[in-house]
Parts: structure tokens; sequence; C-alpha cells
């Protein structure tokens, strides 16, 4: 049988220095039977004429203007082929046989509309992301961050994949859509994420399908562009795709959340114009969040299996507290 067709879509926005490292990633893979869609953002440093010259086989698809994560991926999707979307960052690379264990797995088990990877942070042994689970404030977070990646040996169910290395099946994406093109970015795989959970697909995490992330570990270096986003793009995930009846019961949850993301952002980093800007813009993007809710398809999960898919508030601020409290005392440790 011929093995499926894959297409990898790489999103790059002035991302010319990182660019060799992820796309031999790519052509090092035990996989062959894949496209490369480099979709770039009007980039200003050459990286449409670097790729176009140093990897001619890759489609490159240059767009005059940068149209975010969403809208970079929107347009790669419109131009794929294949059974299967691979999303990676321009700032990953990929182990010779992520491919392969990703596409083995999906093959398994048509029930799944996604498969999360093992996301190391370049540099370290420690995990970026392992997957994204679903908090009751319907927010999503990393499961493993910042732990040991040796400890996550074993496949396990969780509620979608960090899109920096990711696969997804074109018939779950045909079916509830892809990326919301008015997020730009942050929180837009989780609104994809959520979409697919609740209509009924699920997402396993492959400990064999290893790629590193060049990210940073502190969350005190957030640009204010990140921190708007977030700001505006997590309400609107709310909005959008929390059934009535769980806003109404979940609503304590997600103020606690609020709080948080205040105190952290506000207060402890001083990001007060970002975040209130964010809030703001959310509010006023609420009509048409509203209307995008009513389009989306039927969930297929009921309330009891929502509610027990999710991870509590408490367990989440906990472990966000303690991450932000180790990544002070590294700082500290390095300023002496």
């Amino acid at each position: 049988m011929t093995p499926p067709r894959l297409s990898i879509i790489v999103v790059n926005w002035n991302g010319r220095h990182l660019l060799s490292h992820c796309l031999n990633s790519l052509s090092n893979q035990t996989y062959t039977n894949f496209e490369v869609i480099l979709v770039d953002n009007g980039s200003s440093d050459g990286s449409a004429t670097y790729v176009a010259t140093t990897f001619p086989e890759i489609h490159l698809l240059p767009l005059p203007e940068n149209r975010g994560f969403t809208g970079g991926n929107n347009e790669g999707f419109r131009q794929s082929s294949g059974t299967y979307i691979v999303l990676l960052n321009n700032d990953a690379t990929l182990d010779k046989d992520w491919l392969e264990s990703m596409v083995s797995v999906m093959e398994s088990d048509p029930g799944l509309g996604s498969c999360a990877s093992k996301i190391i942070i370049e540099g370290t042994e420690l995990l970026d992301s392992a997957g994204d689970l679903f908090t009751t404030a319907f927010t999503g977070t990393k499961w493993g961050e910042l732990q040991n990646a040796a400890l996550f040996t074993e496949s396990r169910t969780v509620a979608g994949p960090c899109a920096a290395a990711a696969i997804y099946r074109r018939s779950m994406l045909e079916q509830i859509g892809f990326f919301d093109d008015d997020f730009f970015l942050n929180h837009e795989d989780t609104d994809l994420n959520l979409r697919g959970w609740l209509a009924g697909w699920r997402c396993k995490f492959v400990p064999d399908a290893v790629a590193y992330h060049k990210v940073s570990a502190s969350i005190g270096n957030l640009s204010d562009t990140s921190v708007y986003y977030f700001s505006r793009n997590s309400l609107w995930v709310w909005v959008k795709n929390v059934p009535l009846n769980l806003m109404a019961y979940l609503l304590p949850q997600r103020i606690l959340y609020e709080l948080n993301t205040f105190v952290n952002f506000c207060l402890i980093h001083g990001k007060w114009s970002p975040f209130f800007r964010g809030k703001w813009d959310a509010i006023k993007g609420l009509p048409g969040m509203y209307k995008k809710r009513k389009l989306l398809k039927k969930k297929n999960l009921s309330t009891r299996e929502i509610v027990s898919g999710l991870t509590p508030i408490s367990w989440y601020l906990f472990r966000r507290w303690c991450l932000l409290s180790t990544q002070t005392l590294t700082k500290n440790e390095l300023k002496h």
C-alpha cells in the first residue's frame, strides 16, 4: 500500500536564521511521502530568496504582508493536498523518525483527529510540551511543561497538540475548520483543540516523536505583542466555544483564572497596557465571536464527559506559580 501523503506547513516571518536547521530536519526524515509548504509572511530579511535558492524542492508561498500564525497556516492549508497536515514552527526541528512515528499512530486509529509530540526545549532536557490539557476555566495548558523529558515515555490521551510540532487529520479539519484568522497568534491552537475535542475527536501523545523547540524558559520575557493576543484571545476562546450551561457552572473558575492572569501580567510583569488593550479589543470583538459560535458544529460530548475531561484550575494555578518561583530563583542565581 502507498503510504499516506503528508503536507508539512512551516510559517515564517523574518526567521531566515532559523530555517536551515528546521528545513534540514525535514530533509532527513525516514518517512518520505510528503510535501513542504513554506509560507513566508512578508519577511524583509531575505527568507523567501534563501528558501527558493537553497531548498528549490519546497513549495514557497510568499505573502505580501504578515498574516500571523493563523493566516499563514490557513493559506498553507488551502494549498495543501495531504491526507494529514503537519505543522512545524520555523524555530523547531524534528528527530529523523518523527513523521514515521506520528503517521503510524494516526493510521492505527481513525478516531484520532491529531497527535501531540514530545517537544523538548532545545539545549535542555526539559519539556516544552507533551500535548495540551483543558482546565475548568476552559483554558489550554501544556502537559509536562519544564519537567524532565525522559520521564514522559508512555502514550496517553491529551486534549490536543501544541501546534509548534503537530499532526492533524485532514478530515477533522474539513469538519470543524482550521485556525480562526481573527486570532492572528496565541491561543489559536487552544481554539482548534477545543473545537476538535467537543466534536468527539481524540488526540494522543506520541513519546517516540521528538521535536526540539527554541523557546525561552522564562515567562518574564513575554513581549507586549504576545501579552496583547494572549489577553484578547483567551476570552474569545471562552465565548466562542464553551457550552452555555458550563459557562454558568464554571464561571467562578474563570474569574479565578482572569484574576491570576491580571496579577501575573500586570502586577508582576508590568504589562498593564497590552493586557487591558487585549481585554478591550476582546470585548469589542464579542459580537463576531458570538456569530462564529452559532456556526460551530454541534458538540458530540455530554456535559458529564466534558467536565470529567477538564483539569482543575487549582492544579493549573499551583503549577504556574511553582514554575514562576523556579524561574525567579534561576534568574537570581544567574545574576550572582
